[in-house]
């Protein structure tokens, strides 16, 4: 008997193994973190904008696109600030439009803009630490 796996059309469209995420700044230098759901995978933890990309995606577009789906914020220009060969990070301050309410957010329960300097009290795994220590550096 041969065993065959039935994706569903939004399956075959994301490349699994590759992740961008955004680490956004605002004119105050604070970041932005979003708040994972109860239902997700680190549930009630801090996360950066981003998320997997999309088969044919350069790592920017889908930096781009999984940051404006998750918070509504059109990234201009960025700047690669670590490769961890699967997941990569970039940094953008020049970014527009408006932020969606807690209560707007898709696919998280709330958001923060915080002092990067402060992170060490919040829910937030370590290689974020790391990544946004980077950005600053």
């Amino acid at each position: 008997m041969i065993k065959v796996k039935v994706t569903s059309p939004q399956q075959s469209r994301r490349d699994t193994r590759k992740i961008a995420k955004v680490v956004i700044v605002n004119d105050k230098g604070e970041i932005l973190l979003l708040l994972r759901r109860k239902d997700q995978p680190f549930p009630m933890r801090w996360d950066l904008p981003g998320g997997h990309l999309k088969e044919g995606e350069t790592w920017e577009e889908g930096a781009r696109r999984e940051a404006k789906e998750e918070t509504n914020l059109d990234i201009r220009k960025m700047k690669m600030i670590s490769d961890k060969g699967k997941n990569k990070y970039f940094r953008t301050e020049d970014w527009g439009g408006e932020l969606f309410s807690s209560k707007e957010l898709p696919e998280h329960d709330d958001f923060l803009w915080v002092d990067p300097n402060t992170l060490a009290d919040l829910n937030i795994g370590k290689v974020y630490l790391a990544v946004i220590r980077s950005a600053f550096k």
